[in-house]
């Protein structure tokens, strides 16, 4: 932008009429310096009389019908009032007439800009969120697509098994603090006296189940971690636990009703919560549990742990001697196997743990090593295991785990769960 020069120059930029009667005799300064002296006397007169005219001339004469004058910010119009001229003052201040001098932009001009101002930025703000949240959730869709191909792509291999495709997976690559996909997991609130989830809650156990003891961790792997903790107060309704208040909270969740499997290679990668007392598992029940009961429907349990002896997986199969449903519990048979494993601490880093589910035979199995089995011959009752079933995973504090004594806290992490085919079987049922 130039400088400004003059009025002029400024009254043009700002589009507003400008009345300097010096500049009507530019030129004839410049011929005439005598005539110069002339013309700023006379406008010096001229400024004088209307100043004095001005003052209070509310209804005092005036010469020409239409003519303005501005006295004291106060607008006064010749008017013709009772056959004469007289001034009064103009009400409709929208009037085009211009004072001189001016010297910027209106008030109303302003307050236009100050608007126009906050319109772009508020805008420019909501263009750079969406622009945020989308690049997020690019994000977000781009690292679990990559733990979904690397998933696919990192098929187990198990001697003597042929291991296909991946049917399912759950990475738990979620926000720090966010539930499991609720598509897929339902968190568990029960106590020794209720019951959901498709069985007991209890099983000489001291814990309270609640949803806000799971929640994913947010890092770059991503987990599912369940935190148990002693409590001094029982939650609100939470009944008793088997000997009295229950005396930590802790978590559970299953696919219930949401995911289901029949057969196929089913496989975790977990590290197990530490101290005496804790009671970490990764299992199965049968879809029929509701309609025929326990432990009629079976149970596969993958992984169990002795929290007071690390070293040691424990694998079962439980199902019932009759083949009467709702029959509980006398009834009840296991095919049950232990490995020691030495120096292995499961508690100390992630391991994994896996089912090898056919038609007619079950198979445990630690970092890709048989640890257990089960098959129509060993099974001293009704072979239930060529119908679905559902996953369940939770932390305990129980007699199973030691003494629970001295446990104060812990956590069992899950990195993730995956499904896939077995020498041609497997299937997952679900939205």
């Amino acid at each position: 932008m130039g400088t400004l020069t003059g009025p002029l120059d400024l009254g043009a930029r700002l589009g507003l009429p400008i009345v300097n009667p010096i500049l009507r005799y530019h030129r004839a300064v410049k011929r005439s310096p005598v005539f110069l002296v002339v013309v700023i006397f006379s406008i010096s007169l001229t400024l004088s009389s209307t100043s004095a005219a001005t003052k209070n001339i509310e209804g005092s004469s005036c010469k020409q019908s239409g003519s303005q004058q501005l006295q004291d910010r106060d607008l006064y119009s010749c008017v013709k009032v009772n056959s004469k001229l007289v001034w009064q003052l103009t009400d409709d201040n929208t009037s085009s007439f211009t004072p001189y001098p001016i010297s910027g932009p209106t008030w109303q001009q302003l307050a236009d800009i100050r608007d126009a101002e906050a319109k772009v930025a508020a805008e420019l703000l909501a263009k750079q969120a969406a622009e945020l949240k989308a690049q997020q959730e690019a994000l977000a869709k781009a690292a679990a697509d990559a733990k979904a191909a690397k998933a696919a792509a990192e098929i187990p291999k198990v001697a003597g098994l042929v291991i296909g495709k991946l049917l399912w997976s759950d990475d738990f690559a979620g926000q720090a603090g966010s539930q499991a996909s609720s598509t897929s997991w339902t968190p568990r609130r029960c106590g020794h006296a209720a019951s959901n989830g498709g069985g007991t809650c209890h099983n000489n156990e001291q814990q309270y189940y609640i949803p806000e003891a799971i929640a994913q961790d947010g890092s770059v792997n991503g987990n599912l971690i369940i935190t148990t903790k002693r409590i001094t107060q029982p939650p609100t309704n939470a009944g008793i636990c088997y000997v009295g208040l229950c005396s930590f909270t802790s978590g559970r969740l299953d696919t219930q009703g949401k995911l289901s499997f029949k057969y196929g290679f089913i496989e975790s990668r977990i590290k197990m919560p530490a101290g005496s007392g804790n009671w970490p598992a990764f299992w199965m029940l049968g879809d029929n549990i509701n309609q025929v009961g326990w432990p009629y429907s079976g149970e596969m349990d993958i992984v169990e742990i002795h929290s007071d002896r690390p070293s040691i997986t424990t694998s079962a199969t439980h199902f019932s001697a009759t083949d009467t449903p709702n029959t509980c519990c006398d009834n009840h048979r296991f095919v049950f196997d232990e490995v020691n494993f030495g120096r292995v601490n499961v508690s100390s880093d992630f391991h994994t743990y896996a089912i090898a589910w056919l038609p007619n035979s079950i198979s445990y199995y630690f970092d890709g090593q048989l640890v257990g089995s089960a098959t129509p011959s060993r099974v001293s009752g009704k072979w239930v295991f060529n119908e679905k079933f559902f996953l369940i995973l939770n932390n305990a504090v129980g007699s199973f785990g030691g003494s629970w004594a001295n446990l104060q806290s812990s956590t069992m992490s899950i990195d993730w769960v995956r499904s896939y085919q077995l020498n041609g079987y497997g299937e997952v049922f679900g939205p």
